[in-house]
């Protein structure tokens, strides 16, 4: 069943990757695309959310809004469109410089984004060289991933599970073996990446696994040892037993949803201070333990122990939606990415109301970028077609 809507964003926008000609920074939730005929239960409508660059998934069309390689003027998406008309089902992937790649669900294929002459660039299907370890091992790739520190992670679907680390995106096309390969329990449903590390969900036990770089090992939600070292994918102990339906990443934190709609949360709280020499996350991950302890992993608490029915995370902020249909933040507003307005730069250690829809609209979903936040609103009514980019008032932080 298909509805209109719209899509409203928040934060930096100095490459024009939420609203074209703009202003550096939205500072409110802004209506930036205007949605008809879109399937919410199927459509992930931010088809992806990068420091540059944001695809928008219509329904019908992919658009691409700011910077991606050599900012070509226009990305031709034709590779990654299916014969019923409408775009394919699956991952965008990128980095710091754009959108680097397209993973296709179904078929398992990888499109790259290359640049085509002509100041035109287009999304062509990968064939990886016959010595390539995908080619050898026969089974189609149903997970990619990009951490900060620019390797790549990729999962396989076949009779044993795991998970193989490339050194860059390049290393991952070209060269026939990966640096490091790792069985892991369950086939992949989800992959992400932080910073410096990876988490995956498992499909079956919906289990969560941590593996990647031991200096930061709060992202890793556990403590390394021997037998678990940082680099192997290892369950969190924490959440062993509990069924997860989620994992989101930012640079410095990382959050798993479960199926009874808990949020957990795990993460460094060191990185670069914002205002007030305020480490945005420091209250959300506070322990009783000794300071940098990076074990712990912490179930959030928000309005009074509402449910949590979605989740997204960005550099330095992180935004869930209740089960009440209210968007609530937390962390920095310092580029306006919680859209709280230009006065107010943290939300200073509490959750804060960002968006209540109106009676005939709902919440369908919500990303983040690493300075943005973005909300898909449906309309229970008729979309309104004649203020196609309308700021939205802030709701103040609440004391």
């Amino acid at each position: 069943m298909t509805s209109c809507g719209k899509v409203l964003a928040a934060g930096f926008n100095l490459h024009s990757q939420l609203k074209p000609g703009g202003a550096e920074t939205l500072h409110h939730l802004t209506r930036i695309q205007t949605l008809h005929h879109v399937d919410f239960g199927k459509e992930r409508v931010i088809a992806c959310a990068l420091w540059s660059a944001t695809i928008i998934n219509t329904g019908r069309l992919l658009i691409h809004r700011g910077i991606s390689g050599t900012n070509p003027d226009h990305i031709h998406f034709d590779e990654l469109i299916d014969t019923e008309g409408r775009p394919k089902r699956g991952v965008f992937f990128g980095d710091v410089s754009g959108v680097r790649g397209f993973l296709d669900d179904e078929a398992g294929d990888l499109y790259i984004l290359q640049d085509g002459g002509n100041n035109d660039a287009r999304f062509i299907k990968h064939a990886f060289p016959a010595d390539a370890f995908i080619s050898r091992a026969g089974q189609k790739i149903v997970g990619v991933a990009i951490a900060g520190n620019m390797q790549v992670c990729i999962a396989l679907c076949n009779k044993n599970p795991g998970v193989f680390v490339f050194s860059n995106l390049d290393s991952l096309l070209q060269n026939p073996d990966p640096v490091e390969s790792y069985p892991i329990h369950d086939l992949v449903k989800g992959l992400v990446a932080s910073s410096t590390t990876f988490t995956t969900l498992g499909h079956q036990q919906a289990r969560v696994e941590t593996f990647g770089d031991p200096r930061y090992p709060a992202l890793l939600g556990r403590t390394p040892s021997t037998q678990f070292p940082p680099s192997h994918p290892t369950v969190i102990s924490a959440l062993d037993g509990i069924k997860m339906a989620k994992i989101a990443a930012g640079t410095w934190l990382i959050a798993a949803l479960s199926h009874e709609k808990d949020l957990y949360v795990w993460g460094h709280t060191l990185q670069q201070p914002v205002a007030d020499d305020h480490s945005c996350f420091k209250g959300l991950l506070d322990t009783n333990g000794p300071e940098g302890t990076p074990e712990e992993v912490h179930l959030i608490d928000i309005a009074d122990g509402q449910d949590i029915e979605d989740v997204a995370v960005g550099d330095d902020h992180l935004v869930v939606l209740t089960t009440a249909g209210e968007l609530w933040g937390y962390g920095s507003n310092d580029c306006g990415q919680l859209g709280l307005g230009r006065d107010v730069k943290t939300t200073q250690g509490k959750w804060v109301k960002v968006y209540s829809p109106d009676p005939i609209e709902k919440i369908q979903g919500i990303a983040a970028g690493p300075l943005n936040t973005f909300v898909v609103v449906g309309c229970h009514a008729r979309c309104e077609q004649t203020r196609s980019e309308t700021p939205l008032a802030a709701i103040p932080p609440i004391s």
